[in-house]
């Protein structure tokens, strides 16, 4: 569970001076609407969590768990979540537009509608993931796997699919 709480985060993120936590437990608590955009926050658990339209433009995320927490609608425009792990999450109408994703895993996670244009997801994992109508329009996908995968209505114009599993 937490290590901390909401008030103690708020007044992180609006403390200028203080812009890097890592190895921090924000497990299980409502953060939805939070803006952590431009911080560091590696290796931090976010498991469990509300963050529905938390934002995260060009926040680097490397290795963050964000396992079965509520996305909807969360902003990651230009964010590093190398290697994240956002399985079993709600990734509904989130946007990773220009994203650095590599490696990251979304398995069984439910994207329906979110934007994913331009971003970088090299050897992401979107096994049983369901991806209907989600825009990967320019994004890299080289060796990615897609096994199982939902991809009702999505649009990989213009995507890079080198290597992809499980991509008709």
């Amino acid at each position: 569970m937490a290590n901390t709480t909401v008030p103690k985060i708020k007044a992180m993120l609006q403390d200028e001076k203080q812009s890097h936590f890592t190895d921090m437990d924000f497990s299980g608590l409502d953060l939805s609407g939070l803006d952590f955009s431009d911080k560091t926050i590696a290796a931090t658990n976010f498991s469990n969590c509300s963050l529905k339209k938390a934002k995260f433009n060009q926040a680097f995320l490397a290795k963050c768990n964000f396992r079965n927490s509520d996305l909807t609608h969360a902003d990651f425009s230009n964010a590093n979540l190398k290697e994240a792990d956002l399985c079993l999450t709600n990734l509904e109408n989130a946007s990773f537009s220009r994203a650095k994703m590599d490696g990251a895993k979304l398995i069984r996670a439910k994207c329906k509608k979110a934007s994913m244009s331009f971003a970088s997801m090299v050897g992401c994992d979107f096994r049983e993931a369901k991806l209907n109508a989600v825009s990967f329009h320019g994004a890299d996908l080289s060796k990615s796997d897609l096994t199982n995968a939902e991809t009702k209505d999505a649009s990989f114009k213009n995507a890079k699919l080198d290597g992809v599993k499980g991509h008709k």
